[in-house]
């Protein structure tokens, strides 16, 4: 079945959707702007609906515009992925992965990792994905990434598992913060705070788990930061607390600012895995690159 639409067509609302209007979308695409109006008039025309309409100057896609838009992006991505892989098909590497990382996660140990991973493997590339920290596990299953290291309890199904090690999750608060110099914090004093956090979905087996809903305790006030280095600029700042993980967090408090404390006289610990698709090959580089994650000492390559 032949398509109507090109992609060339698929760049063109790419562009218009990130800009909101002609000239600047045609400046992205190197079109001149008649050329870019030509090709929108083009679109509409075989698809016999309108993919624009105007508000306030600028350009916003209609239901089918963003229909279309939803499929340019998977599109024009998984071309775009296809050539890079090709490309390095061409200078000898046969295979990629593509490695995710999830909020909480921490890139300081990636970089010597990988270095001596590809030197060992030099027919296996690995790619970083990063914007899908806050949904890995769709990522695998749609294929975006090969593998990732995920921390709490994996409650999906569909995966297989190779467990890192277990790390402890600490109180962090700004110097100068009146409970500072404390081993541990009780629930009540951590709930009686402004908590930072990276989104408000609550990870099964981390701290709203554990302790909030644990001690039925909920902090006052909650600011959403979105990644660590946002949480912890916020919490170094004064605007709250949070709890990290200690392998995530450490590189933040070589650079000062910052104080920790237990949860809880007990102590609260979560486990950091490798997770892959369940149907994945035991001999396929994503499961070798899991395999190498799980031998290396991770949590001293603070």
């Amino acid at each position: 079945m032949s398509t109507r639409v090109s992609t060339r067509h698929l760049q063109m609302i790419l562009a218009i959707a990130s800009t909101g209007n002609v000239s600047e979308a045609a400046a992205q695409i190197g079109l001149t702007q008649s050329a870019l109006s030509h090709r929108i008039r083009e679109a509409e025309r075989l698809l016999n609906t309108e993919l624009f309409y105007r508000k306030h100057k600028k350009l916003i896609p209609t239901s089918a515009g963003k229909r279309l838009l939803q499929s340019a992006r998977v599109v024009l991505g998984e071309l775009e992925r296809a050539e890079n892989d090709i490309n390095k098909l061409s200078v000898g590497i046969e295979h990629v992965v593509r490695i995710g990382n999830e909020a909480y996660g921490s890139y300081h140990w990636l970089p010597r990792f990988l270095t001596g991973f590809m030197a060992e493997h030099p027919s296996i590339s690995v790619e970083i994905i990063p914007d899908v920290s806050m949904d890995p596990y769709t990522a695998l299953r749609n294929g975006s990434i090969d593998l990732t290291i995920v921390s709490g309890t994996i409650v999906q199904s569909g995966f297989r598992t190779l467990k890192l090690f277990r790390d402890e999750m600490l109180v962090v608060m700004p110097e100068g913060h009146p409970r500072a110099g404390q081993d541990w914090l009780s629930p009540e004093e951590i709930a009686d705070s402004t908590y930072i956090t990276y989104h408000t979905n609550p990870g099964p087996g981390r701290e709203y788990e554990q302790l909030f809903s644990r001690y039925q305790l909920l902090p006052p006030r909650v600011i959403r930061a979105g990644v660590t280095e946002a949480v912890v600029e916020f919490v170094r700042a004064g605007a709250g607390i949070t709890i990290m993980p200690s392998w995530a967090l450490g590189p933040y408090l070589k650079q000062g600012g910052l104080n920790t404390a237990g949860v809880t006289n007990e102590g609260l610990h979560i486990d950091w895995q490798v997770a892959l698709r369940r149907d994945d090959r035991r001999d396929s580089p994503a499961t070798l690159l899991a395999r190498a994650l799980k031998q290396a000492d991770l949590r001293g390559r603070q």
